[in-house]
């Protein structure tokens, strides 16, 4: 394959979905290596490589992120501050 796309959902509690040697180095449950794995998101330093028989070493490499999904709060500040700096600028045209 060389264009397409890829969608699989794994289920982090179940060993098969890691790899052996990372739980190992991670505490040796696959809660630390959740753990370890959560800590590494948190940094940016979570690195994910797919291996196949095609590409033993793996042929899809790259960082992860974990995508920060605002607060019900923070949308409630960021209107708040809209209708404030909307207020001052219609009580200045009216001044003005």
């Amino acid at each position: 394959m060389t264009s397409g796309s890829y969608d699989q959902t794994f289920d982090l509690t179940q060993a098969g979905s890691w790899n052996a040697a990372f739980i190992t180095a991670n505490g040796g449950t696959i809660a630390s290596a959740f753990a370890a794995l959560s800590t590494g998101l948190a940094g940016g330093n979570a690195y994910l490589n797919v291996h196949s028989t095609f590409a033993p070493g793996g042929e899809i490499r790259g960082f992860l992120t974990a995508s920060a999904v605002p607060e019900p709060s923070s949308y409630a500040l960021m209107i708040a501050g809209v209708l404030a700096v909307g207020g001052l600028a219609r009580r200045r045209t009216r001044q003005g």
